[in-house]
């Protein structure tokens, strides 16, 4: 029954259902089974699909533009969004100690279940199927490209809207874990703190965690 809802959100009804649980299924909960080969699998396909569209889009811009614009589509706080508007996080199997982390530690395993989701579309489904998936999930990103758009990551961004309000750069204090980095920033007297895979993803969410909150009514 959680799966069939799933499904629907998703807009995809699996034949063999084990890919999905397979998607699904963060190391944290199985270290012998999980969602790791698919989320390699997915971000490969969700690269070549958006390049696709991005190079047959836009005729004549030049290959470092169209990398621009596909790095805005794929990154993590886009793939983060996503998984927020799936909610996500009520699907995948993790550990009791995983679960109880913060959202904002939970990140790096949206964007990887996300991926691995569309890794196993593939699987399912084939090469059209997955790619119908990938622009109706990104239609929103996708029809904001334009040519004109500055590209910017987390970091760059944040950085920016500091140095609007002439405040200094935030200090990234990146600590390596059993599972991967762990990332903390203090601004305006609060302290944000982010999981990623790797020290650049860590950082990039933990920025992206201190940007939602400067931009929203609470800073």
């Amino acid at each position: 029954m959680v799966l069939k809802k799933f499904q629907l959100k998703l807009g995809h009804n699996f034949k063999d259902t084990k890919l999905l649980e397979l998607a699904l299924m963060h190391k944290s909960a199985n270290n012998q089974s999980n969602n790791e080969r698919l989320e390699f699998l997915g971000d490969a396909i969700l690269n070549a699909c958006v390049s696709k569209y991005l190079f047959l889009k836009f005729p004549h811009q030049t290959e470092g533009l169209l990398t621009r614009m596909r790095s805005s589509i794929v990154k993590g706080e886009t793939l983060t969004a996503k998984a927020n508007e799936l909610n996500l996080v009520e699907y995948v199997c993790l550990s009791k100690g995983t679960s109880n982390l913060s959202h904002n530690r939970k990140y790096s395993i949206l964007e990887g279940a996300i991926e691995s989701i569309i890794g196993a579309v593939f699987l399912d489904g084939g090469w059209e199927t997955v790619e119908n998936l990938i622009l109706r999930l990104f239609k929103n990103e996708l029809s904001k490209i334009d040519i004109n758009r500055e590209f910017r990551d987390s970091k760059t961004e944040l950085q920016e809207l500091l140095q609007s309000q002439k405040l200094n750069p935030p200090i990234y204090q990146t600590t390596e874990t059993k599972n991967g980095f762990d990332c903390k920033i203090e601004l305006k007297k609060e302290s944000f703190i982010a999981f990623g895979n790797s020290k650049r993803q860590a950082e990039r969410a933990v920025a992206y965690a201190a940007l939602s909150f400067l931009k929203s009514d609470n800073a």
